[in-house]
């Protein structure tokens, strides 16, 4: 079991740091940042949303084509048995949310299961999102380093305002994004924007 404390969560930095690259380190430092934000703004675990901010990326030290192989046969505890097998084939950037969570179970001890569920989430989102879910869902969008997305600056200003309508916004625009790209869009981010 993890201990939540500074010196512990300082230590996962520190090993991120030297098995993700540069650029996906001063990202998810980015995301854990904006996380901690929101959580002060929204009254949530501040130390929780951190976590979940720095391990939502801890997968990315792989490259999709190494995740597809590690994650033969795995089977995603949030849905069916079918799922990654669809997501290895049609959007395998997906997978290293599919597969964070069992790395910070395995490599880091979390067994919290609303960081696990938030860092599952951070990249299609979902229906019935909880708060922590939308917090992680949103920072990974709007944290500081990111490049410049669409409706980004408004995202950025309604996170701190109003974080479901920034949920809603994120995910419009992340479908239309991968629509105009001819790129797969997940049945999860559908469902997330026909709920808010």
């Amino acid at each position: 079991m993890f201990d939540f404390s500074r010196e512990n969560i300082d230590l996962i930095k520190a090993d991120l740091k030297e098995k993700l690259p540069k650029k996906r380190y001063e990202h998810t430092l980015g995301v854990a940042y904006t996380a901690a934000a929101l959580a002060m703004c929204y009254g949530e675990d501040i130390l929780k949303a951190e976590l979940a901010g720095i391990l939502h990326d801890v997968a990315k030290a792989k490259k999709s084509s190494e995740l597809k192989d590690d994650m033969k046969g795995y089977i995603d505890p949030y849905t069916d048995g079918d799922y990654v097998d669809l997501i290895a084939d049609k959007a395998p950037q997906i997978l290293h949310a599919i597969y964070a969570p069992y790395l910070a179970k395995k490599d880091y001890r979390i067994e919290d299961k609303d960081i696990l569920s938030a860092i599952r989430w951070h990249t299609t989102g979902k229906k019935d999102m909880t708060m922590l879910e939308k917090i992680v869902f949103v920072a990974d969008y709007i944290e500081p380093n990111r490049k410049k997305l669409p409706d980004l600056d408004r995202i950025r200003t309604l996170s701190f305002h109003d974080i479901s309508e920034a949920v809603k916004v994120t995910a419009k625009s992340t479908i239309e994004y991968l629509g105009s790209q001819g790129m797969y869009i997940d049945k999860f981010t559908y469902e997330l924007s026909d709920e808010v």
